[in-house]
């Protein structure tokens, strides 16, 4: 593990104290909503899954993507600690942690989902996909061998589970270097038609693909708001009280090694960052994109 999170762990009692001081202050609200973005859970984290979850069950409210979105148009409130479960990419693992484990705890999830991704029905093609576009510039043989992709009988699968499918591009391409109108729409809105042609089901939900604001744009903005109702980023932060559902904050829960596997947070980091003690990092990215609202 990376030096700077052992170190917000040594520091993690500290935080939870200064939480409990500012809220019974009133200088930090004691509710909260919040937004997990988990992407590959291999089977070696999937103990350390079940601890995020049972965690999460003893100290937030784990709500649905239905509940989250009353929540976040201000049509149920938000009392207590809130938090909201996503995937992205579409990897075969998301739907094998669904059945494992969120379904026989009650969790209903977001699955956001490349179009292109999902069609691919050979598991080379899958790893060449990834070192191509999930993670540009790797080598086909840095791609995890449990990266294969997730197929449309398998999102039809969580949908009849009671899961939520949500469209993340069509090619994972960085939408900050699409260079026009059209593009863009291929992208996003070709991208969430397919899906939900494919499903039978409207696509409400978009996440734009790297999650920083460098990797999106006003213009990605304006095209992702004519066809979806709430829009997600990467960029840490709270959602209570936020500007607008297309700047939806979300909190990443795992770090990459530099042969791409995926590992996940312990649950005292975890609480360091849903804690909100690090938001500060992530201000200006949050006012640009509420600028980009407007």
């Amino acid at each position: 593990m990376p030096f700077h999170y052992q170190l917000l762990i040594i520091l993690s009692p500290f935080f939870s104290i200064v939480r409990k001081i500012g809220v019974m202050t009133g200088f930090i609200s004691k509710n909260c909503l919040r937004v997990l973005a988990y992407h590959d859970v291999p089977e070696s984290e999937e103990i350390i899954f079940i601890d995020h979850m049972t965690w999460l069950r003893e100290n937030w409210n784990i709500v649905t993507p239905a509940e989250f979105e009353m929540m976040i148009l201000g049509t149920k409130p938000i009392i207590g600690n809130n938090v909201l479960i996503t995937f992205d990419d579409g990897f075969i693992s998301n739907k094998l942690i669904a059945e494992k484990i969120l379904n026989p705890l009650g969790i209903k999830a977001i699955f956001f989902v490349i179009s292109d991704f999902i069609e691919i029905k050979n598991r080379s093609k899958s790893y060449k996909f990834a070192s191509n576009q999930i993670v540009p510039g790797s080598s086909i043989n840095d791609i995890p061998r449990n990266w294969e992709n997730m197929q449309w009988s398998d999102l039809a699968a969580l949908i009849e589970q009671g899961h939520t499918i949500g469209c993340h591009t069509k090619t994972h391409v960085r939408l900050s270097d699409c260079s026009s109108k059209d593009e863009l729409e291929v992208e996003i809105i070709r991208s969430a038609e397919k899906i939900s042609n494919k499903l039978g089901v409207d696509i409400n939900h978009f996440a734009f693909t790297f999650g920083n604001i460098d990797s999106f744009s006003r213009d990605a903005l304006k095209v992702a708001k004519s066809k979806f109702d709430f829009i997600y980023s990467g960029i840490r932060g709270g959602n209570l009280g936020i500007f607008s559902p297309f700047a939806i904050r979300r909190d990443a829960v795992a770090y990459q090694l530099k042969d791409n596997k995926c590992r996940l947070f312990n649950t005292k980091l975890l609480s360091v960052f849903l804690s909100g003690f690090l938001d500060f990092m992530y201000r200006s990215a949050r006012e640009k994109i509420d600028t980009w609202c407007k």
